[in-house]
């Protein structure tokens, strides 16, 4: 199963905690799934973690543990080679960042979970893999 940084920091951030996103996690630790993404992920993650660190929505002590605790993950990060992105981005209407979940997910026939409503939205009726976090049962 791929996820994008939605599904991750859904899963963390203090103000959220969806319970959906933490069981995914829950269940990738006990190897009942298994979680992959873009190395992407890493990036915009990092970036999520240092804008709400900035806007006094999670201290820099929190931020450090939420780290410590997604590279105890360990998920299986994957690269993306060039030419697979921009034909997806055009295809769903999305940013090349989504678009680069999507490709992952083409490319590996896993379907991709995505908390992130505005992608579900663009690609879901592009996609049938793509699905809604909380509905990827």
């Amino acid at each position: 199963m791929i996820v994008d940084a939605s599904v991750l920091l859904s899963a963390v951030f203090p103000d959220e905690a969806q319970p959906q996103a933490q069981a995914l996690l829950r269940r990738h630790v006990a190897g009942q799934e298994r979680l992959r993404a873009p190395d992407l992920l890493l990036y915009e993650v990092n970036h999520a973690l240092w804008r709400a660190e900035r806007r006094g929505r999670v201290s820099e002590v929190q931020v450090e543990q939420i780290l410590a605790a997604l590279k105890k993950l360990e998920l299986e990060l994957l690269p993306l080679d060039w030419e697979e992105i921009l034909p997806l981005a055009r295809q769903a209407n999305c940013s090349a960042y989504d678009a680069a979940y999507l490709a992952l997910a083409q490319r590996t026939g896993d379907p991709l979970v995505t908390a992130d409503e505005r992608l579900y939205h663009t690609a879901a009726g592009r996609f049938s893999w793509v699905r809604r976090l909380g509905d990827e049962g």
